[in-house]
């Protein structure tokens, strides 16, 4: 007897690029439409699958605990899941993390004894590639959705957003929940043990397997393996180079270091509990740190005891020696002023990161970009989710 796909199993795991989120904003979701469109295909695999209903699952990142090991999360669904969904868009076909991930799923597929891993995959156009060489499979779905052609002209993403493609998007879904259960449920692959696969962060990306990655800094003002909160898998620092790299870049975890000239610094963020400036010592490497500190390294304040008189005296003394109130970016103010919940420094850590970035590329005074995937959309022309693209 076949065991059919479920939660352990998932369906489809969603591959995308993840969106830039504006500066300074914790509450948007930058990638919400990508967060609809899984909940519709969710919906629409569920439907149709012959299994049980409450056990037919797809794998969306965004759905991960918070606190939880990202990286393990990720591995282990590519490591079971039946099918594999990539939201084809210049970003993702420049950014390195989804290059991994559809890399490491084909590693997988041949190591369950597959011939052809590509058979895998329902790839989706999720923006117009403006030139770019189609993909693995573009081709052949959009040919099978030739009755569509808004959909192959303006992507999925653009019929999601206007209730006038309404039916044009859903028809495009129905498709897509069609063929991911067809695959699953007619030619099941057993999962494997990620220990048979490559660690995900060895695997170079499909698209551009050998394109530099920028070096981002996370550093640390704090105890090593710092986890202040209940519920972390993870130390807090970790969290954050996962999250930078799953934006394409080389991600390094450091104790805070007293740098010389702002210009050979890479773009970062520091992580800082309360308690390093509660000696001499920590407070004049903090100074020093201070000093020099370019405006792409976004500090984060973290208040794991909020309520403690002597962590909020601590805190404010951080404050005045970061000079808060003048930090050049909003964001960057915002970090300063502290975060006092898991909740909180898992939404920020995205939007510091991107602030870094923006801020190294508009201020460095060599105005040399680091070494991002070649093609990455930048500063003038963001692929984020809100862009128009039917008129």
């Amino acid at each position: 007897m076949i065991k059919e796909p479920g939660q352990h199993t998932p369906y489809f795991f969603l591959s995308y690029a993840r969106s830039d989120p504006l500066a300074g904003d914790l509450q948007e979701n930058p990638d919400h439409l990508v967060e609809r469109f899984f909940t519709d295909l969710t919906n629409a695999v569920r439907s149709r699958a012959h299994g049980a209903k409450g056990a037919v699952s797809g794998f969306f990142d965004q759905k991960i605990p918070l606190g939880s090991d990202l990286k393990l999360f990720i591995t282990q669904a590519l490591s079971a899941s039946q099918v594999f969904v990539p939201l084809y868009s210049v970003g993702y076909l420049t950014n390195s993390w989804p290059g991994r991930e559809f890399a490491y799923f084909l590693r997988r597929v041949e190591q369950a004894g597959r011939a052809n891993p590509v058979r895998r995959l329902v790839p989706v156009l999720w923006a117009p590639l403006a030139g770019v060489e189609d993909p693995p499979g573009l081709s052949e779905a959009l040919a099978s959705a030739g009755a569509e052609p808004d959909y192959a002209e303006n992507g999925l993403r653009a019929l999601l957003k206007l209730s006038s493609y309404h039916d044009q998007y859903r028809a495009v879904v129905n498709q897509l929940a069609e063929q991911i259960v067809n695959l699953a449920e007619s030619d099941p692959i057993d999962p494997v043990e990620p220990s048979q696969v490559p660690d995900i962060e060895q695997v170079g990306s499909e698209f551009s397997p050998d394109a530099p990655l920028a070096v981002f800094d996370i550093e640390t003002a704090a105890p090593v393996g710092w986890t202040p909160f209940t519920g972390e898998e993870v130390p807090l620092a970790e969290h954050a180079r996962q999250v930078a790299e799953q934006f394409g870049f080389d991600a390094r975890v450091s104790p805070v270091r007293v740098a010389g000239e702002a210009d050979g610094r890479n773009p970062g963020i520091i992580i800082i509990d309360p308690a390093f400036v509660g000696d001499k010592t920590g407070r004049a490497t903090l100074g020093l740190v201070a000093r020099e500190l370019p405006r792409w390294v976004m500090p984060v304040l973290v208040l794991s005891e909020p309520g403690d008189p002597r962590t909020q005296e601590l805190a404010a003394t951080a404050r005045a020696i970061l000079n808060a109130p003048e930090l050049p970016a909003d964001s960057a103010r915002r970090g300063a002023r502290g975060v006092e919940s898991l909740d909180e420094f898992v939404a920020i850590v995205p939007v510091l990161v991107a602030e870094a970035e923006r801020q190294y590329l508009r201020y460095r005074t060599s105005r040399v970009p680091p070494p991002r995937s070649p093609g990455r959309p930048r500063l003038g022309r963001r692929e984020g989710p809100d862009e128009s693209v039917i008129d």
